[in-house]
């Protein structure tokens, strides 16, 4: 009798107690450690496309700014890719240019292409379908430049302080830039004073010596205009014109 009034007394608390045990147990062997989440690297590599291009076209030799290409000029464009600051092996990816929506040409490991400029300011693009390597899953890298154009252009060296040149002789030279000559001597140059053609007083075409006296046109405190030109005979769309005044003093 009196265990079973125990029983009566503590049924319900032990019939509890066991409800609860059952929804907070867990299976043999298993951890109660927070689950860590996976990090997917992403599917398209954002790399850095590092891209550089030069002109052949022919600038003075102590030229050391940018040589800009004009119109039939060669360019050639080159590429390296960063990943994190380090380059990456394209050796045996296939890299495919485009010259604005044309192609342009493709080949395993083909980081620089030349090609002639026929149009103004050409876009370039570079495109390496499905990259993929130990760190990243398939993805396509692509860059894309637009290279400035210029036309060709001709200045006059005139090494005088203030444009003011003296009685006697004075040289000048002519100095084109970014035609499309490998040497000067492939140029027709002429010269011009105040009007009068003196392109025959120099062996050296690109070279003027101008001769001003006491008496006659020009005189001490005239102004003297002098003009020069650049003509690649190879094509009628390279021409260029130079001019500067001077006083006479």
């Amino acid at each position: 009798m009196i265990i079973f009034n125990l029983f009566k007394k503590y049924g319900i608390l032990l019939v509890s107690l066991a409800l609860l045990g059952s929804l907070f147990s867990f299976p043999a062997g298993a951890q109660t450690t927070p689950k860590i989440p996976t990090i997917t690297l992403p599917t398209n590599p954002n790399f850095d496309l590092v891209i550089s291009w030069r002109a052949t076209n022919y600038v003075p030799a102590n030229y050391q700014g940018k040589i800009m290409p004009s119109n039939n000029s060669s360019v050639v464009v080159s590429f390296d890719a960063l990943d994190q600051g380090k380059f990456v092996d394209l050796s045996k990816q296939n890299i495919i240019w485009y010259l604005g929506d044309n192609f342009l040409q493709s080949g395993i490991g083909l980081k620089s292409v030349k090609f002639t400029v026929n149009q103004l300011n050409p876009v370039i693009s570079i495109s390496i379908p499905n990259y993929k390597d130990a760190k990243y899953s398939a993805g396509d890298i692509e860059g894309v430049i637009t290279i400035p154009t210029t036309s060709a252009k001709v200045v006059i060296d005139a090494p005088y302080p203030a444009k003011a040149i003296k009685i006697g002789n004075n040289l000048f030279q002519a100095l084109p830039y970014f035609f499309n000559i490998s040497n000067l001597n492939q140029l027709n140059i002429s010269w011009s004073v105040d009007g009068s053609d003196v392109s025959s007083q120099s062996g050296n075409a690109s070279i003027l010596n101008l001769t001003t006296a006491t008496q006659g046109s020009p005189a001490v405190g005239a102004n003297t205009s002098i003009n020069v030109t650049a003509q690649n005979p190879a094509s009628d769309f390279e021409f260029a014109r130079g001019y500067i005044n001077l006083d006479i003093k």
